[in-house]
């Protein structure tokens, strides 16, 4: 089968953040999509999916005629545990894992169709903040779906606990507030949080980068979760990012946006701020210029004023 090239912003994004690990995954890349689909049989019926961060994600229809989609991923800490997710989703309210390949990591799913993101589905007749709430609603809604106590499950990869994202997180915390004195207030309050949020009242199956890009328009259901980034966590932590986007982005945002997205998450409403505030502590010690590092911190005020 010819190799289908990888977009271009995919190997830029391998080569940039993974370097000569990246350089030898990208040269065995064509060697393992041939293995695979020759493996599970499989049919290629277009170009790889472009807008990916570091993976190779290629439609195909199984021997079967089943749509499906064949993703090879750079694995690394946070995508390892991505089939674990799946598995114990079972496809419910999420694509479906049809194979795992433990020597490469790669995934074959089910394919989502149309597959629109629910961050560019239309609403007719609902003005923007309107939709953005129904689109706030419906993601929480599924998010508070597959929120799970987990199964263990021998032939798949352990499920990482916020306990090491939190004991990262203050490491990182502390040598940057050494390394720059103009942050320390900032990071300070992410030490503090750090500590504050060590005791979780339950843990599940919480998710590191839910966003509504990652929510599809399917058939089996009328949404589908892909690309899981899953962590063993509180209900609350799914807020944390997702709740950081909304604010970074809008319309809503404030009161109104996290009592949506506590309520949605069915999820402590104080905990989810605290996760958000903690989240976006994180983005400011990784800002990259001034104006970027002033935008989340007007996130960071307003999350803690809400």
């Amino acid at each position: 089968m010819p190799f289908a090239p990888l977009p271009d912003t995919v190997r830029r994004n391998v080569l940039d953040w993974h370097g000569d690990r990246g350089r030898r995954w990208l040269e065995d890349l064509p060697a393992t999509v041939d293995r695979l689909t020759s493996a599970w049989d499989l049919h290629p019926v277009g170009d790889p999916f472009p807008g990916g961060s570091t993976a190779y994600v290629l439609p195909l229809d199984r021997a079967d005629g089943t749509a499906a989609v064949l993703k090879v991923d750079l694995v690394d800490d946070e995508t390892r545990s991505e089939p674990t997710a799946l598995r114990a989703y079972d496809g419910e309210g999420a694509v479906r894992l049809l194979d795992y390949d433990p020597a490469s990591g790669a995934l074959l799913l089910e394919r989502a169709r149309p597959g629109t993101p629910l961050l560019s589905h239309d609403f007719p007749g609902l003005d923007e903040r309107a939709a953005a709430r129904e689109r706030i609603a419906l993601a929480c809604g599924l998010f508070r779906r597959l929120w799970r106590v987990p199964v263990p499950d021998p032939g798949l990869p352990p499920l990482p606990a916020t306990a090491g994202l939190l004991k990262d997180w203050s490491e990182r915390f502390a040598l940057t507030a050494e390394r720059t004195p103009a942050l320390a207030a900032d990071l300070a309050l992410g030490l503090d949080l750090c500590e504050a949020l060590a005791d979780p009242p339950e843990l599940g199956i919480a998710n590191r980068d839910n966003h509504m890009s990652n929510v599809l328009t399917a058939q089996r259901e009328p949404w589908l979760l892909i690309d899981p980034k899953p962590v063993l966590a509180e209900r609350a932590f799914d807020g944390a990012f997702f709740l950081f986007k909304q604010q970074f982005h809008g319309p809503l945002g404030g009161g109104e946006l996290l009592d949506a997205v506590a309520g949605g998450l069915g999820a402590d409403r104080e905990r989810v701020r605290a996760w958000a505030m903690l989240w976006t502590v994180a983005e400011i010690a990784g800002a990259w210029s001034d104006d970027d590092l002033a935008a989340k911190r007007a996130v960071l005020d307003a999350i803690r004023a809400a």
